[in-house]
């Protein structure tokens, strides 16, 4: 008697729950951006079982109203209170702080901790939230088995409006094995070895390259999202024993595809051992943990050999919280450039989150390098460190067709030190604001150090000038930052070998605004500060670039 009694009372208090929850959400929306549901796995499935019984739940949209309500207080967002009411048997709910919130508009989410006792709770979002979002192992574990077919995992919060498992379909043709993911959040926790022939495609393409800027309605999204990021200065990062569990992201083993989805990084601050840069990029090639592989530690766990036949294509990264961040972005943080004496050379975090680079080949611990890589239609709004660097021995590399805004450091590199990379193509690339996630400090749109052969065609470069640039102690008295649209460096072990060619070919450079420089008002060959390098190539014609050794690098304007 007390099921079906309770079972009645649900049926009763039903619509009411959803009119009140309905009048509430715009003055919530006012004071508050996040509602939580946290709800005992047990009860919800009760609470489901019930519809099912009354056979007016085939299609389960109806079970969502059945869903306890728990929301914040409108005037208090420091804080949370849920309770739970089913009409003859209330259910009273503990008391949580704000650290176990769900954002509905942004998504975001800190996972409460074992000692708040949240233990076994879900996480669900109001009636019409957009996030079902889905924990690491549950969609990573059967990847890493090598499971393929229909693989269903349980959401941990989120209703799309519907709470029910999603299905990763997975098929298999000639060993390659294609993972289809619906919509929704899959967390990541660690940096993740993505296993040989296996290609993870998303629900739809991203981007609109017609209009970068523009977000996509995450709704009809697959988003990988990052639950751990760098925010110590001091931490290891570079130098840790196990990159499995120090960095986050995807590491592709050979024939990997990565395609049609987007990527959020939580990253707020470049660490210092990774100044030199060492990776941490939310897709990375196989290869060393240092940037030299002067340890035996290889990222993701792989065995640091270069991957060939990797395919990075229709990806979006640092979107999914850049609406909520960018007013961070350059903005200026008390005592974060006492650089002269280093005492706080940027030690600050910037509260923009991000990964430490978009793409990263590392340098590998074969001889033959990365081959074969192809990089087509991403897009990336903030990166701590590079945007793109193609490090080490890279033979066969084309990217193309990209987006890079709001870098810590330069937007495009090529870095291959002494490995003399060659066959190696970036085209129709724009670069916004490089530089600017450490600002005034160091960064240009694109920039080598050490290469055989490349060819920079198509690339857009908007930047400001050097006006305001720090002097680095180390410099000489020149700055880093913005010094000209190209800079061909010969220091960080650069190699430039006999026969070298670097090729430009239809640049644009203008300003944050889209005013063109011209030469008439930049520097000819060094570095003026405020004011733009423009130099003659080989072939005669001038471009915007700055070459640091001129019987070094043997540049070609077209």
């Amino acid at each position: 008697s007390s099921h079906f009694g309770l079972r009645a009372a649900v049926r009763q208090a039903q619509s009411r729950r959803v009119e009140r929850l309905r009048s509430q959400s715009s003055s919530l929306a006012q004071h508050c951006t996040a509602t939580l549901f946290k709800l005992q796995r047990e009860f919800l499935e009760m609470q489901l079982e019930f519809a099912q019984e009354e056979g007016d739940c085939s299609s389960c949209e109806t079970c969502q109203p059945l869903v306890q309500e728990a929301v914040l207080k409108p005037a208090d967002c420091s804080g949370s209170w849920r309770r739970a009411l089913a009409a003859g048997a209330a259910l009273a709910l503990a008391a949580v702080g704000v650290a176990g919130a769900v954002a509905l508009r942004s998504g975001t989410f800190t996972e409460p901790s074992e000692t708040q006792g949240m233990g076994d709770w879900i996480g669900l979002a109001v009636e019409g939230s957009p996030y079902q979002t889905y924990a690491y192992a549950a969609w990573s574990d059967p990847i890493k088995a090598g499971n393929c077919g229909h693989i269903r995992i349980q959401p941990k919060t989120g209703t799309t409006p519907k709470l029910e498992t999603a299905t990763i379909r997975c098929t298999e043709a000639d060993g390659f094995k294609t993972y289809k993911f619906p919509a929704g959040i899959f967390e990541i926790g660690e940096q993740m070895l993505v296993p040989p022939k296996v290609a993870i495609v998303g629900v739809s393409n991203p981007n609109d390259m017609s209009n970068p800027t523009q977000s996509p309605d995450w709704t009809q999204q697959t988003l990988f999202l990052a639950t751990r990021g760098a925010t110590d200065f001091h931490m290891k990062y570079c130098f840790e024993s196990d990159m499995v569990h120090t960095r986050v992201g995807f590491v592709l083993d050979s024939y990997v595809t990565m395609r049609d989805l987007s990527y959020q990084g939580i990253d707020t601050i470049r660490p210092d051992d990774n100044g030199a840069l060492c990776g941490g990029a939310a897709f990375e090639t196989k290869g060393c943990a240092t940037n030299d592989c002067s340890s035996d530690v290889n990222n993701g766990g792989s065995d640091g050999r270069g991957s060939v036949h990797v395919t990075i294509e229709n990806v979006r990264l640092n979107d999914y919280y850049f609406d909520q961040d960018k007013k961070k972005v350059g903005a200026h943080i008390h005592g974060n450039t006492q650089c002269q004496d280093y005492q706080c050379c940027f030690c600050k975090p910037n509260g923009v989150r991000s990964t430490q680079v978009g793409i990263y080949i590392p340098e590998s611990r074969n001889h033959r390098g990365t081959r074969h890589f192809f990089a087509n239609n991403v897009v990336s709004r903030s990166n701590q460190a590079d945007g793109i660097n193609l490090h080490g021995k890279v033979t066969n590399a084309t990217v193309q067709n990209t987006h890079f805004s709001n870098t810590g450091d330069d937007t495009y590199a090529l870095w291959g030190a002494n490995s003399a990379p060659t066959g190696v193509t970036f085209k129709n690339g724009v670069a916004v604001s490089p530089g600017i996630m450490r600002p005034n400090w160091y960064g240009v749109c694109v920039a080598t150090y050490g290469l055989k052969e490349v060819v920079f065609d198509g690339i857009t470069c908007r930047s400001p000038t050097s006006a305001t640039a720090i002097i680095p102690p180390w410099g000489g008295g020149q700055s880093f930052y913005s010094t000209s649209m190209f800079v061909f460096y010969t220091s960080f072990s650069a190699g430039y070998p006999a026969g070298n060619s670097l090729t430009i070919k239809n640049f644009t450079f203008t300003d944050l605004e889209g005013t063109p420089y011209e030469e008439s008002n930049g520097h000819k060959d060094k570095p003026k500060r405020g004011e733009m390098v423009w130099t003659n190539s080989s072939s005669g014609k001038k471009a915007p670039y700055y070459l640091v050794d001129q019987d070094k690098v043997n540049v070609i304007v077209q």
